[in-house]
């Protein structure tokens, strides 16, 4: 691993920085890394192989795993292939200074969101953090700022996934999940800055969730989007708890206006038509 004198340090959320678990068996290189995320405003801590990782990825609310390939116990590529099917939207990062061709091609099969050679500039393995944890430079060339997470929950996934497209295109990073049962658990484990829930869904319908997500994180912000607002009124929705309310279909910049809002904590729970 090479420093780079021109990585500066990431301005974070006042949540707190994205916390970021480093593994590999070499004490020096994972000591070192550790510190040096530190430094650019990391909140990063250690494992010494993929079973250490794996207790820790119980415990730990984690934003994004950096794992070497080579370890005993449990290798990279295992640990990769743990975590993905566990929990499929946390990032995983693969570094490695053995068989770069072909273990560059296992990890990318794997589900891995990015891939390294040893050694490497620590300005590299940034950006590639800066991309899959949606942190990103402002226009103006200063310092990095990291985009408003935005969970999306719907069992359309044509729409989801048109929303997401939307939602990413406006400068925010979103991630989606088909119900409200997937949704819980991914608040479980990673932080999020919005959830935005459809009302008919399977396993557990949207008002169900935000009862469950109002009991365990009052101050999150959650808009409700439906497209039969006759079965689910805007002043039932309300008084469940909503901070908004949007009818199908919807302008974009509609939605927008209304996350800006309470993102930037100087909108009142209110709901907008369409």
């Amino acid at each position: 691993m090479q420093t780079d004198q021109t990585a500066e340090k990431m301005v974070v959320p006042s949540k707190g920085p994205p916390k970021v678990l480093v593994v590999d068996d070499e004490e020096r290189i994972c000591s070192l890394l550790i510190d040096t995320l530190s430094a650019l405003g990391y909140d990063a801590l250690g494992a010494k192989n993929g079973k250490e990782a794996l207790a820790l990825l119980e415990t730990e609310k984690l934003d994004l795993v950096i794992t070497d390939v080579r370890m005993p116990k449990l290798n990279g590529l295992s640990l990769l292939k743990n975590i993905k099917n566990k929990n499929p939207l946390l990032p995983v990062l693969i570094i490695t200074g053995y068989d770069f061709a072909y273990t560059k091609d296992k990890a990318m099969e794997s589900g891995a969101d990015g891939f390294l050679a040893k050694p490497f500039r620590i300005g590299k393995i940034e950006e590639l953090m800066q991309k899959a944890l949606g942190i990103k430079k402002s226009a103006n060339k200063e310092k990095p700022y990291r985009l408003k997470k935005i969970l999306v929950v719907d069992d359309d996934d044509e729409l989801r996934n048109m929303l997401l497209e939307v939602l990413g295109s406006l400068d925010y990073f979103p991630i989606g999940v088909e119900d409200g049962e997937h949704a819980l658990k991914q608040i479980q484990i990673q932080d999020f800055d919005l959830i935005i829930s459809d009302i008919r869904m399977p396993k557990m319908d949207g008002l169900a969730l935000l009862k469950n997500i109002k009991q365990k994180a009052p101050e999150l912000p959650v808009v409700m989007i439906t497209g039969f607002p006759s079965t689910c009124p805007t002043q039932k929705a309300m008084q469940e708890g909503a901070d908004g309310y949007l009818a199908k279909p919807f302008r974009i910049e509609k939605i927008d206006e209304l996350m800006r809002d309470l993102l930037l904590g100087y909108g009142e729970a209110h709901p907008v038509s369409g």
